[in-house]
């Protein structure tokens, strides 16, 4: 249920208006992580959960890979 709240809160975080179709796509990301997370549980399948943690260390790797700077917003 962690994982799936954190799936929920960055889906949360999406600003739709300015994002456009990136965010969307992700949008669409983080509901297919919720759905396969909620399938893993109920199926207590490994490698659901194994595809989910992927992704989220792909998510990860990228966020970590854009300058601190703009990870907030445009710099001043």
């Amino acid at each position: 249920s962690k994982a799936i709240a954190i799936a929920g809160g960055l889906d949360e975080c999406l600003d739709m208006e300015k994002g456009g179709e990136l965010a969307q796509n992700l949008r669409g990301l983080y509901e297919y992580m919720r759905l396969r997370l909620l399938e893993a549980n109920k199926t207590n399948n490994k490698l659901k959960l194994d595809e989910v943690a992927d992704l989220m260390r792909e998510i990860k790797a990228g966020w970590e890979s854009i300058p601190e700077e703009f990870r907030h917003g445009v710099p001043g």
